[in-house]
């Protein structure tokens, strides 16, 4: 009796402390002791400039819940188009950058985009097809390729998507990688302005529907409708930036229409994605013909959303995407990553920038993690 009693309670003994062992094998540890403490008494400074927009995708970190990721676009100074190196060394004084959650400001970790901390980017090129671009379509779409491998080297994770516009949305590929972009602008048969003609993909034939139905009505050429499209159909990874690069050669023309408008636009994806402006014209030919609502200047959907704007050759022989200010922005992109204090689905998040030429900053209300 004392032998059974005995060989039980050892059996038993074993499997407890194997039950254990094996719970803490498979359970993650949430380490977040990388990252400093809540800083105290510390406050924004007032704007002098306000010259950039921060804009940041915001996700919780698998397995450790209370530790948040920011996968934050690079800014450039506008005065020198220069990116800005970030820093968060509040214990010795060094920092430029500020993270207020729900009227707590936070102790960050800043981490460069390199090729050991890949961060994700769907980009988006939105181009103008009308007559006017045939002399920049083909340079544009040659260079496009480059930029793509430049910022997979730069520790991006990077998908392309383009769409075609000329007055209305007529054509364009969903987000997909470089070399499917690459084929739909080489298609045989289409050159010039018609490489951005028609839609290809396996949704292709929703896209034009989507297309036809809520983008046929345009006036004229209008790169905002070309954004508010993508926005809206085009299918984004979770967590990762949202870019858009604008070419065009003419006045956004919103017809009168307030939700074709640059203002309209910018209320619609401030926050969550940048335009870049690319224009291949002289900025003062269109002197005297700037109208709100009618010929709206098309860097302003940059200026609002805290993109970059260059301005290039009627023929774009000088376009050089590797040059554009929006290539140092994104291949100088942070990863920020702070532990929550709140379990609510509702938070208040506000992201500062503040150097001696360059400041801003950008609000997120109701923020979900």
């Amino acid at each position: 009796m004392y032998s059974r009693v005995f060989i039980l309670f050892f059996s038993l003994t074993i499997l407890v402390i194997f039950a254990s062992c094996n719970k803490k094998s498979t359970e993650p540890t949430a380490d977040n002791t990388d990252i400093p403490q809540d800083p105290v008494g510390l406050s924004i400074p007032a704007l002098a400039h306000n010259n950039i927009v921060p804009s940041a995708i915001f996700t919780r970190t698998s397995g450790n819940t209370s530790r948040i990721q920011v996968n934050l676009l690079g800014l450039v100074d506008p005065s020198t188009l220069n990116p800005i190196d970030l820093h968060a060394d509040y214990e010795n004084g060094n920092y430029n950058f500020y993270l207020e959650e729900n009227g707590t400001f936070k102790g960050v970790k800043l981490t460069k985009v390199s090729s050991n901390t890949v961060l994700k980017a769907d980009i988006v090129f939105t181009i103008d097809n009308s007559g006017s671009m045939d002399q920049e379509a083909d340079t544009i779409a040659a260079r496009i390729v480059d930029f793509a491998n430049y910022l997979s080297q730069k520790g991006l994770d990077a998908q392309f998507a383009c769409v075609g516009y000329d007055g209305w949305v007529n054509g364009g590929l969903n987000l997909s990688n470089a070399s499917t972009l690459q084929k739909y602008l080489n298609r045989a048969g289409y050159t010039g302005t018609y490489r951005t003609y028609g839609f290809s993909g396996a949704d292709s034939a929703a896209l034009e529907t989507d297309a036809w139905n809520d983008y046929s009505s345009v006036y004229g050429e209008n790169g905002v409708v070309a954004v508010l499209f993508a926005d809206a159909q085009y299918k984004w990874r979770a967590g990762a930036q949202r870019v858009f690069v604008n070419f065009t050669d003419e006045p956004t023309q919103p017809g009168g229409a307030v939700n074709w408008s640059t203002e309209y636009m910018c209320e619609e994806i401030l926050g969550k994605a940048t335009v870049h402006t690319v224009f291949s014209e002289d900025s003062t030919y269109y002197t005297g013909y700037w109208q709100d609502l009618y010929n709206e200047r098309p860097w302003d959907m940059s200026k609002c959303t805290g993109g970059t704007v260059k301005f290039i050759s009627y023929d774009a022989t000088d376009l050089n995407l590797l040059d554009l200010p929006v290539a140092g922005a994104l291949s100088n992109s942070y990863l920020v990553e702070y532990v929550t204090s709140s379990s609510s689905s509702k938070n208040h998040v506000v992201i500062a920038v503040v150097t001696n030429t360059a400041d801003g900053k950008i609000e997120y209300f109701d923020l979900a993690y």
